[in-house]
């Protein structure tokens, strides 16, 4: 070979100062679009890539022995994953490649804030599934699912760490009422979380089907294998047995464990881990204000909440007659000696009063020295000539009358409210919709003139009305799918389309989409 040729032998011998890769900017990884999206596919491999010897300065020894097979890109740095070092089954294909790159691409912001939340609940998840001897990596069908995040709440009426739906949260032991929201507590929705994966992996003895039910539902997943005699979760995807969430949802759960995992070889080494999430329990009488609980525990209200996110209002529920409360660290004996000090009548910030022939929401409104109003609020009382005798009633204390606002969304038809169009899908059932658009069962019936609520079917249209401020408009850009607008808002391609009463998944560059919020 000749020279100045561009033979193998002259960039052997060129500095490696010189060469094309070792030139590529330190942070060129950290450019969202350098990186593959996983609705759109293939990342370009060269971006942000430095072998080690572009660092050093020189080769390594094995680029001399096998100069062509060191000069392979590997971005993923797939030949260094080890299966042994997860304790759940491990595959790499191009749709696990594909979240990965989105991981460390376009996705680097979300989770980067995903991996510091993980340090506030890692020992939580841990003791849980090694007590329930379930692989600990696990933990990151939390992350997929909430990013973390104890109030996340999905477009499908899920909430918490690992977003159940609120009757199989129910079906697992945790309450969920207008007092107390249990899926919301680390401790406890981690608990049932365990438990419902446990069931699912007995069942189908695979976890990939078990994750595959946990998203889309074990019915779902039993006609699957029973149409296509196979239990292969990618078998199964090939055949179009499940939909596009649920095809992704292995994936893109292997794939966050794998980054999870080597975090630091791709390129998260400055993560701000959040605190373990520590406190101290004590057990209290019900019915008591936070404000009291706080100013007992030396702290604010707003670190009880955080404390204790399962609690829905600003007061401990009325039932058990026992209850268990997180107060910051170190702080229970403290809390206790001061609660103790407190009396009886001070710790109430409501009473319960049950009607009785002949009153008005007036006539005990001025009985208990509060507004009609605030009754009215913390009953969710929308008409206040409408109660009967026997009905049980919340009454503010005064001074408490505006920490009683129902947190649900309007679901009086007015002026400020929008008509909304609901079709029927599987699995789905009144309570379950009404949860999802935080309205009344009682409302959703009335609207559509169902006497039944079990007497629903799958493709019935029922129109409801919501606050239009749960609506907002998103403008097609070029080069946008379906897919990606759905993955930015938290939602399904099938949303987008029945929100926007569309048949296929075409769109184009300055179309105005509806899209509601979560």
């Amino acid at each position: 070979m000749v020279p100045g040729d561009g033979s193998l032998w002259d960039f052997i011998d060129a500095p490696a100062e010189t060469t094309a890769l070792s030139r590529i900017p330190a942070d060129a990884a950290d450019t969202e679009s350098n990186l593959g999206d996983p609705a759109t596919g293939t990342p370009n491999e060269m971006d942000g890539i430095e072998p080690s010897w572009a660092v050093h300065g020189r080769p390594d020894v094995d680029f001399y022995i096998q100069p062509l097979k060191v000069l392979e890109i590997d971005p993923l740095h797939i030949a260094e994953i080890n299966s042994a070092d997860f304790d759940i089954p491990i595959v790499i294909n191009d749709d696990v490649k594909r979240w990965m790159n989105y991981y460390i691409g376009k996705g680097r912001k979300n989770y980067t804030k995903w991996l510091e939340r993980k340090g506030a609940y890692e020992a939580i998840f841990l003791g849980y599934l090694t007590d329930a001897q379930l692989p600990t990596d696990l933990m990151y069908l939390s992350m997929i699912e909430s990013g973390y995040k104890t109030h996340a709440y999905s477009h499908a009426s899920a909430a918490g760490l690992w977003q159940f739906i609120s009757p199989t949260a129910k079906e697992w032991g945790l309450r969920v009422d207008w007092w107390v929201d249990e899926r919301r507590s680390p401790e406890d929705a981690t608990k049932a979380a365990t438990q419902f994966l446990g069931h699912l992996y007995k069942k189908y003895g695979d976890w990939y089907l078990a994750w595959a039910a946990y998203n889309g539902g074990p019915g779902r997943v039993d006609r699957a294998i029973k149409a296509h005699g196979t239990k292969d979760f990618w078998t199964l995807v090939e055949r179009n047995a499940f939909p596009a969430e649920t095809d992704n949802y292995v994936p893109k759960l292997i794939a966050a464990a794998i980054v999870g995992q080597y975090a630091e070889r791709y390129g998260f080494t400055e993560i701000e881990t959040h605190p373990p999430f520590e406190y101290d329990t004590v057990e209290v009488d019900p019915s008591i204000g936070l404000d009291v609980l706080a100013r007992c525990a030396g702290t604010t209200t707003e670190k009880i909440k955080e404390l204790n996110p399962q609690l829905r209002r600003w007061a401990l529920p009325p039932s058990p007659t026992k209850q268990v409360l997180r107060v910051p660290k170190d702080q229970g004996e403290h809390f206790l000696t001061a609660l103790a000090k407190v009396p009886e009548s001070e710790r109430l910030s409501f009473q319960h009063h049950t009607v009785v022939k002949g009153e008005s929401l007036g006539i005990i409104a001025s009985r208990y020295g509060v507004k009609t109003s605030a009754i009215q609020k913390a009953n969710q009382i929308q008409n206040p000539n409408r109660i009967s005798v026997g009905m049980k009633l919340i009454i503010p204390a005064p001074g408490y009358e505006g920490q009683f606002v129902s947190t649900a969304g309007t679901t009086k038809k007015s002026k400020r409210s929008k008509q909304v169009t609901h079709v029927v899908r599987a699995g789905e059932t009144i309570s379950t919709i009404a949860e999802k658009y935080q309205v009344k069962q009682a409302d959703l019936m009335k609207w559509n003139g169902v006497k039944n609520a079990d007497r629903i079917k799958i493709g019935q249209k029922l129109k409801l009305y919501e606050p239009a401020s749960q609506w907002k408009s998103y403008t097609v850009r070029s080069g946008d799918t379906l897919s990606q607008i759905a993955e930015k808002n938290n939602c399904s391609v099938s949303d987008i389309k029945g929100w926007n009463h569309m048949k296929t998944n075409r769109i184009y560059a300055g179309q105005k989409l509806k899209i509601r919020r979560n």
